[in-house]
């Protein structure tokens, strides 16, 4: 009797089994919020960008059509992969910028817990913060205490959460994926 077993779906060369993303990776592959970075490797510890993140995340809400097409940033080209993603996050309010006229596309950590904060409607913690790094008047600190208190991500330290860290793609599609999944 023949059996047959479905093919791992991806299969990331440098993805190991039991790690903290190896079903984030899976998750965000398999719904279409981003691929390898070629058909053998996911480098889940390249750094990702700003516009990497807002891409994930226009992806995994189905890639929504911008209901406009004239882009408030001049840094922001014509053509380029997250042109739609950022103008359907601006649409949306996920994204407000940095500035009327710039999208800054390779930001922080801070910045990137904040638009999957919006993503969700900017939903209020109620939760105490245990971060010295992050002050109750910074733009952030409603993202980064819903993050926590939702398991989105833990911080980098028991009393740090390095708002102004890059993320790795790794860390990317976990929060994605425990926020979205």
């Amino acid at each position: 009797k023949a059996a047959f077993k479905p093919a791992a779906f991806p299969v990331f060369t440098d993805v190991p089994s039991g790690s903290y993303y190896e079903e984030a990776v899976r998750w965000a592959a398999e719904n279409g919020a981003t691929a390898g970075t070629d058909s053998a490797h996911f480098s889940p510890d390249g750094i990702c960008t700003r516009a990497q993140a807002v891409t994930f995340l226009w992806r995994a809400a189905g890639s929504p059509a911008p209901k406009s097409s004239a882009m408030p940033f001049t840094n922001v080209p014509a053509g380029s992969y997250y042109y739609n993603a950022v103008l359907w996050a601006v649409e949306n309010g996920i994204s407000k910028d940095t500035s009327d006229t710039a999208f800054s596309p390779d930001k922080t950590r801070a910045q990137i817990v904040t638009f999957l904060w919006r993503s969700q409607n900017a939903p209020a913690a109620g939760s105490s913060n245990p971060f010295a790094d992050v002050a109750a008047s910074d733009y952030y600190a409603g993202a980064v205490l819903w993050a926590v208190k939702n398991d989105i991500t833990k911080g980098t330290g028991a009393t740090t959460f390095s708002p102004d860290a890059d993320c790795t793609r790794a860390q990317i599609v976990t929060f994605l994926w425990r926020t979205l999944a």
